[in-house]
């Protein structure tokens, strides 16, 4: 193969590469339309869906709208253009879009721009208030502030802290946490060294998720919103979550609000040792 052949081949690959990083949302959305899912825009979003999903899709749509419309002003932050929303008709066809096993039960996933739920109609009852049951206990807000984290950091944060700051928003705005669903092992605590360098590899997945909202309680503490902002600004420009937490950690044990500790242990989630 003589040079130029290589040289072009290669180039032909870094276009090629370039395209789907720059592209990947719109390529995505386009491969969804090729496997029969239809379509519908509403204001801010693309929801994409199987026929059999149709008449719950604006449950979705109001509670993507309502997200969309709470985490702006919070945030202020607005996505330019329409976010993606994949709704699979069942759990199984979810789970075989990530490969996950066949025990996963989670209702919504983000990942690259795009947000992918279960259809409502999955887990609530048509007897039920099905529109509000998803907004307050459904996966929207807590997908849509991993949307807002990832853009607001650029992409530079841990895994607990997404999950952490997407528990804090989800319960500020619905009041839900996932201690409603799950009984936490009173046994099972996980140190923040757990949670900050093993957050996936933790067999209790509910402890650590728990354990990382308490980080972020700490985090935050009386700031709100307007902390969480400082801090993922602080992200943006390079700094690290562990770093700023381990600060924060230290700082609450020299000013001796030993009170904290047991709120955190008890808990279930995070010991500071």
């Amino acid at each position: 193969m003589n040079t130029k052949r290589l040289i072009a081949i290669i180039l032909l690959c870094m276009i090629i590469m370039a395209g789907v990083y720059y592209f990947y949302e719109a390529l995505t959305v386009l491969a969804f339309k090729l496997k029969g899912f239809d379509c519908i825009n509403t204001p801010h979003f693309i929801i994409l869906f199987k026929p059999e999903s149709r008449e719950s899709i604006s449950v979705v749509a109001n509670a993507a709208e309502k997200a969309y419309e709470i985490l702006g002003k919070d945030f202020d932050y607005y996505p330019e253009g329409k976010t993606p929303i994949v709704v699979f008709p069942d759990r199984v066809s979810l789970q075989a879009a990530f490969n996950w096993p066949h025990d996963e039960n989670t209702q919504g996933v983000y990942f690259r721009g795009i947000i992918y739920v279960q259809s409502p109609d999955v887990w609530i009852d048509e007897t039920e208030d099905m529109e509000s049951i998803f907004f307050e206990k459904g996966p929207m807000v807590h997908e849509y502030t991993h949307l807002v984290v990832d853009a607001l950091t650029s992409g530079n944060y841990p895994r607990w802290f997404t999950e952490g700051v997407a528990q804090y928003v989800e319960r500020r705005v619905t009041g839900y946490t996932l201690s409603e669903d799950f009984d936490v092992a009173e046994n099972q605590v996980y140190t923040y060294k757990d949670i900050m360098y093993n957050f996936d590899g933790l067999k209790d997945v509910p402890s650590a998720y728990l354990g990382a909202l308490e980080m972020t309680d700490l985090l935050v503490e009386d700031g709100g919103i307007e902390e969480l902002k400082r801090i993922m600004q602080l992200l943006k420009e390079g700094d690290s979550a562990n770093r700023i937490f381990l600060q924060k950690a230290a700082l609450v044990q020299a000013e001796g609000k030993s009170q904290l500790v047991p709120n955190i242990t008890t808990n279930g989630g995070v010991v500071f040792e």
